[in-house]
């Protein structure tokens, strides 16, 4: 017989199977687009929650700040300057916010720290060496410290100065004013990041005095003051033990003056059960008259408390403590 005349029965086949490829690739492709979409879909509203969530932290910290500032304000007003629930020394306050969120509230008397405006060169000198400077850049940064704060009163002298921060690349000079913040020292020639890190928590632009009052000081900074080693200062910065352990030994004299307890930073950090922290610091002032605050500085600030909120919120629920 004869064979109809067409394409060959091998050909059609060779089709049929290119095609079957063909629509399985496509289905992938179009597979791995949806899965694409539905990945960058599920990322944005990851993204949005956390930042949603870290909203609330915000405002829960913004409120604690707010909070301990009319602790302080009626405290004053009754005739002391501590708050009932809070130690002006640093320790934290851990407290239930709305909605389940837990918050660290925190009070430190600016008194408690060292003037950059007003301690002596030997004073600033002793709190770097204490918290890991050498000897010799102890002594150069805390002159460096003290030029960059005082008032022109040399020309010449001035013009060196000026001269070594150009050297340095540096398109400014130091301030030849007082500081208004402790942060303006990453601006002083010669300071180290590391040990800048180290010494913004014990030092203030606020207590106005040419020492610390050890009654709220910390000690790992009067271990600085007194000329404790290195490892002793730190040892006593992260263990709570160590610290409450510490005294007043070994401080010069003219290293201490008395706090006016007027003066103080206040820290409050939320963290909210899905996941948002947020922390709030601000530095304030009370007065004796109208108004009865002054708000020096307001700024975001760093996780000090993670760890104790950590503990806090996986022992038990937040609502199981006492209410901000």
């Amino acid at each position: 017989m004869r064979r109809p005349v067409g394409r060959p029965a091998d050909d059609r086949g060779g089709e049929r199977g290119f095609a079957l490829v063909l629509v399985i690739w496509g289905l992938g492709l179009i597979s791995l687009i949806a899965f694409t979409v539905m990945t960058a879909e599920r990322f944005r509203v990851l993204a949005a929650a956390n930042l949603i969530e870290n909203a609330r932290a915000e405002a829960l910290a913004e409120a604690g700040v707010n909070l301990v500032r009319l602790e302080l304000v009626s405290a004053l007003a009754g005739g002391t300057a501590t708050p009932l629930r809070l130690a002006t020394n640093g320790r934290p306050l851990i407290c239930a916010m709305p909605g389940g969120a837990l918050a660290a509230l925190a009070v430190e008397d600016e008194g408690g720290k060292l003037d950059l405006n007003a301690a002596s060169p030997k004073a600033v000198a002793a709190l770097l060496r204490g918290f890991g400077a050498a000897v010799d850049e102890a002594d150069r940064l805390a002159a460096a410290i003290a030029e960059f704060s005082h008032t022109s009163r040399n020309t010449v002298l001035d013009d060196v100065a000026f001269a070594a921060y150009a050297a340095d690349g540096r398109a400014y000079g130091p301030k030849k004013g007082p500081f208004d913040s402790a942060f303006e020292l990453d601006q002083v020639l010669g300071m180290r990041p590391e040990l800048l890190r180290a010494i913004l928590p014990y030092v203030t632009v606020h207590s106005h005095k040419p020492g610390v009052d050890p009654r709220v000081a910390a000690p790992a900074l009067l271990a600085a003051l007194a000329g404790d080693d290195v490892a002793a200062v730190a040892q006593l910065a992260t263990d709570d033990e160590a610290a409450a352990e510490a005294s007043v030994r070994g401080v010069p004299s003219e290293f201490l003056s008395p706090s006016t307890n007027r003066s103080f930073l206040i820290h409050a950090e939320a963290r909210t059960p899905g996941g948002g922290s947020f922390a709030r610091e601000a530095v304030v002032g009370l007065t004796a008259g109208d108004p009865p605050e002054l708000l020096y500085e307001w700024r975001r600030g760093g996780a000090r408390f993670r760890a104790r909120l950590d503990v806090a919120s996986g022992r038990s629920r937040a609502n199981s403590w006492p209410p901000c």
